[in-house]
């Protein structure tokens, strides 16, 4: 299912043509590689015509990094905040993930290139959606603490296995050419090596979390002195 349009109403068919475009320019050249005149190109418009709309790069850009968070907070949230379970929760943080990324790698692309040059508008945006409770990752942190406390898993800290799913949920995309000399069945059909991932990452990470038996080791290390 394609996520929802981030678009609110106000916008203008050209104002999402110049998104829609320019995330794939910014995605595939960076913040500083990426030319006014290429996402003119890439929108269908003029130069002018761009300029019109937004005034300089650096604007172009925020806007379209807003209205990328937008869409993956948007995308599966609310399946998150319907999940019984959590089971229920888990997989659905895992398929939402997953499919966010297969549906626009421009859009994992962007947002991995801000990481890399700081994350200061990816901080600004989660730490809001996180305030807001709309961040899917705060929502499973939030489910994986309850289930500690309710004892349906074992004593594990939420953030760190929170930072450990979406690791595995975003490394084989990242890393596709490897993945795929790795894993031939990836390289002879993507789409079904996708979704037997999402299953094989489910089962090791929600039976990974399982209590373990009594007198069995615990998960967290010990202190440091």
């Amino acid at each position: 299912m394609p996520p929802p349009s981030p678009f609110p109403s106000e916008y203008s068919e050209t104002e999402r043509q110049i998104f829609d475009a320019a995330l794939h320019v910014f995605a595939r050249e960076g913040r500083h590689g990426a030319r006014m005149q290429a996402i003119a190109d890439a929108a269908d418009i003029n130069k002018a015509m761009l300029h019109y709309y937004f005034q300089d790069k650096g604007t172009l850009y925020e806007e379209v990094f807003t209205y990328t968070v937008e869409r993956f907070m948007a995308s599966f949230g609310a399946s998150l905040r319907e999940a019984s379970t959590f089971e229920h929760t888990l997989r659905a943080f895992i398929d939402g993930y997953v499919e966010f990324v297969r549906s626009d790698e421009a859009a994992m692309r962007l947002m991995v290139q801000e990481n890399l040059a700081g994350g200061r508008l990816l901080g600004t945006h989660l730490r809001e959606a996180t305030n807001a409770g709309d961040a899917p990752p705060q929502i499973l942190v939030e489910t994986i603490a309850a289930a500690v406390d309710a004892g349906e898993i074992r004593d594990v800290d939420p953030q760190h296995t929170v930072l450990s799913v979406v690791s595995t949920c975003l490394f084989f995309f990242m890393a596709r050419p490897t993945v795929q000399i790795m894993h031939p069945d990836a390289e002879d059909d993507w789409g079904a090596f996708v979704e037997a991932r999402k299953e094989h990452l489910f089962d090791l990470i929600y039976h990974g979390l399982a209590p373990r038996p009594e007198g069995g080791s615990g998960s967290r290390a010990a202190p440091r002195e």
